[in-house]
């Protein structure tokens, strides 16, 4: 991209809304470092072992640039760029709603209210910018490959992590229960992507041998 260009594109963030500045927005996003992913505290873990929402986005966008690559391997063509980036900023509205536990949507009155808020909240933080704005609405519409295999990767993301705390001892209930749950949701993405499948097995054969052992 020419010089020229990345002035226009960072020109356009800061004019569109005329609140949405960059070196503001940046500022906001960086709170994602310092909010603890809520749903493993329910889980057992503690606020000195939880990760943060940004270290999950940063896992979901290197989860989905490795699955891409492997799908572009087998022939199937995808927009690898697009892919991440949906990923990476698929957890930006948390920086003004916060993170909400994986076991609480089930409590909502409807899983519109929090695609709502988060709706809301983006908009908040990027204004009218169209682009960013297409990228959100696409990543919520789960119909093209790309935002699939970004859904997918957040889901593998929490099956990562939870053979992680397995490791170091976490054998309770709620983990287990989380487990579950997030691979019956994995399901529609299993079943269309044989990597997501192999590699869902492959976590799955891990964290099983990790519960079989005692003490």
């Amino acid at each position: 991209m020419a010089k020229t260009e990345i002035s226009k594109v960072v020109a356009e963030i800061v004019i569109e809304g005329e609140i949405v500045k960059l070196d503001e927005l940046l500022e906001k996003l960086n709170d994602l470092k310092h909010l603890p992913r809520t749903g493993w505290l329910f889980a057992g873990e503690s606020l000195k072992t939880v990760e943060d929402v940004a270290q999950h986005s940063f896992e979901v966008a290197t989860v989905t640039l490795l699955l891409s690559d492997e799908i572009e391997r087998a022939g199937i063509r995808i927009d690898k760029g697009r892919a991440i980036s949906m990923a990476v900023m698929h957890d930006w509205a948390e920086s003004l709603v916060t993170d909400f536990p994986y076991p609480a949507v089930k409590y909502l009155e409807s899983a519109r209210v929090k695609t709502s808020m988060e709706d809301k909240a983006f908009i908040a933080l990027l204004g009218k910018n169209k682009i960013f704005l297409e990228l959100w609405d696409e990543y919520r519409g789960k119909k093209t490959l790309e935002s699939k295999l970004v859904h997918a990767a957040d889901y593998i993301s929490l099956l990562v992590q939870a053979v992680k705390y397995r490791e170091k001892g976490n054998r309770s209930h709620e983990l287990e229960n989380l487990w579950r749950a997030v691979k019956r949701d994995l399901g529609p993405y299993v079943r269309e992507f044989p990597v997501v499948k192999k590699l869902v097995a492959d976590l799955n054969k891990r964290y099983q041998k990790l519960t079989s052992r005692r003490g």
